[in-house]
């Protein structure tokens, strides 16, 4: 197998000074793969720097092709921008939340399909239940359970189903 080459974006001296100052543990093992293969006295493979710090050689080429694709960003840790945000811009999000202190348009409770249908309807946002759902939590709104009632208040059914 022939080795990958690497495209000069940055100079050896720089990946070597962003691979003993990165913060984060992971993007800083990326870094570690392409100094590696970039060392000037001797350079490895990208399948043998993998190999050296703990990842698969699939994964050492992958990062390596990444970098040659985008450059130094193609090395940042992806996973962070990886989560679900607000469709919703600040001003939307402050007029549902203004909308959620208020009974919803059939008089009962809010739930997750019922917000999500809110937010389809007044935004033309389109979002599923379960997000409507994260979305009350995450802002404060909790399950509504009725009290249950006194025993005495039942029928005779009903108490005896109690004993």
């Amino acid at each position: 197998m022939t080795r990958l080459p690497v495209v000069p974006h940055l100079p050896p001296a720089e990946i070597d000074q962003r691979y003993r100052n990165c913060p984060d543990a992971a993007e800083k093992t990326r870094w570690h793969v392409l100094w590696l293969v970039t060392r000037s006295d001797e350079p490895i493979s990208a399948t043998a720097a993998a190999r050296l710090v703990g990842f698969t050689p699939a994964w050492g080429r992958a990062i390596l092709t990444r970098y040659n694709a985008h450059g130094p960003e193609g090395l940042t840790d992806r996973r962070r921008d990886n989560g679900a945000r607000y469709k919703m811009p600040p001003p939307q999000h402050a007029e549902l939340l203004a909308a959620l202190r208020n009974p919803p348009p059939d008089h009962g409770l809010w739930s997750g399909p019922k917000v999500a249908a809110f937010v389809r309807d007044r935004f033309g946002i389109t979002i599923v239940n379960q997000t409507g759902w994260q979305w009350l939590k995450e802002l404060g709104f909790r399950l509504v359970v009725p009290r249950p009632r006194h025993p005495k208040g039942a029928t005779a059914f009903q108490q005896q189903e109690w004993l």
